[in-house]
């Protein structure tokens, strides 16, 4: 088997300039389809060297099929996604489309379709053994559903990429998990029934807060009855709360799991001062995550995809993602943060305040964490109570 890790290389949609139409039609840019997001999140791994290293195998995307598609998605909703991106008209309210978080702009069915088809590729070369692992930076549409576009997302590149690798490799295992800020709606519902589709989703939950799902009382139905894992956290959680969570949660359900495959959403939408989120993570929670990952991942199959999911703070977006990239390689950083890449933050309005690849230590108002402590108390006696015994893990409730 390959120890290269491969990194799809997203120049195919940079090169399309439908996300340009839409900056001209819209007063206020789309916080995830924005040329902006696309050339800063690319721009650090390159301007870093980590994809000259030979640790990496740079991949270029590619278009699903209409086959791979239909592993999931309505075939109505193909249709209309696809005409659309013609600048066609139809009547789309039923499919979620042309709303302020998923819009209509030229070419939006081959922006998506290209995401889908770097997840399946990179889902499948690993598990072929071609590579050891795969990173996707603008994967991870965890909202959309079989007919349904939601939260950014056109279609699930999540649920496709699984459902191809169940189609080749049946009664396997998969780990989904997902530590993107917003619950993964999307892919939980499409494995809702499945035992051999772990979902762990921890995630921002409070009142109004998208998608408003992804309680631990959501445990899954049928044969997939305490496979869907749900960990709401309070708003200001930070470091050492969510950590917390994770270790007494996540890690011991992994282990008793043991899957065959990990597909990782990682979301850098959980990072403090995201525009769209309130927790409180700072850089060093995710690097101790990745490495934590990589570990666990390496005392089972050595199976892993990590795809980037949302992050609406360009610079920490790209920070976090290359630093994900970087670990999961097991490529050393530069020192310092490249001065093209901070001129390209300026040329898009964006400022880098740090040169490095760290954050500032933050820690928790006092008046406020009694709070948030008693409501990840609460979150982590909840999932014990409903999730544990399927995995045998009484002792520990």
């Amino acid at each position: 088997m390959s120890d290269l890790t491969a990194l799809f290389d997203p120049d195919a949609i940079i090169k399309l300039e439908g996300i340009d139409e839409l900056d001209r039609m819209r007063a206020v840019p789309n916080p995830f389809w924005n040329r902006a997001r696309l050339e800063v999140t690319w721009g650090l791994p390159v301007m870093s060297g980590l994809v000259e290293s030979p640790r990496i195998a740079v991949q270029p995307m590619r278009k699903a099929t209409r086959e791979e598609l239909l592993l999931y998605h309505d075939p109505a909703y193909i249709e209309t996604l696809e005409l659309f991106g013609n600048t066609g008209t139809a009547f789309s309210a039923r499919f979620g489309l042309d709303t302020d978080e998923c819009p209509i702009f030229p070419g939006v069915d081959q922006y998506a379709s290209y995401i889908v088809g770097a997840t399946i590729d990179a889902m499948m070369s690993v598990a072929d053994g071609k590579f050891e692992d795969a990173v996707s930076f603008f994967g991870g549409q965890h909202h959309a559903t079989e007919s349904q576009a939601s939260g950014f997302c056109y279609y699930n590149d999540c649920v496709v990429a699984i459902k191809k690798y169940q189609e080749k490799y049946p009664g396997k295992k998969v780990l989904y998990l997902d530590t993107d800020a917003h619950h993964g709606d999307g892919t939980q519902s499409a494995f809702y029934d499945d035992p051999n589709v772990l979902t762990i989703s921890i995630h921002e939950l409070s009142m109004g807060f998208y998608p408003g799902t992804g309680r631990p009382e959501e445990i899954g139905i049928g044969d997939g009855k305490g496979y869907s894992v749900n960990i709401p956290l309070p708003p200001l959680t930070d470091d050492v709360e969510w950590w917390r969570a994770f270790e007494d949660l996540v890690v011991p359900i992994w282990l008793a799991y043991e899957p065959d495959f990990v597909f990782w959403e990682v979301g850098a939408d959980a990072y403090m001062n995201d525009p769209l989120t309130d927790l409180m993570l700072t850089y060093d929670t995710y690097q101790r995550l990745s490495k934590t990952v990589r570990q666990l991942v390496h005392l089972g199959t050595r199976k892993l995809v990590m795809v980037g999911g949302g992050g609406y703070n360009s610079v920490a977006a790209a920070k976090i993602w290359t630093i994900l990239l970087a670990d999961i390689a097991d490529i050393a950083l530069p020192p310092t943060i490249p001065a093209d890449w901070i001129r390209l933050c300026h040329k898009h309005g964006f400022q880098v305040k740090r040169g490095g690849w760290t954050s500032r230590p933050y820690r928790l108002p006092y008046d406020q964490y009694p709070k948030i402590n008693r409501a990840v108390n609460e979150s982590i006696r909840k999932v014990k109570e409903l999730i544990f015994p399927t995995f045998g893990l009484d002792d520990l409730i």
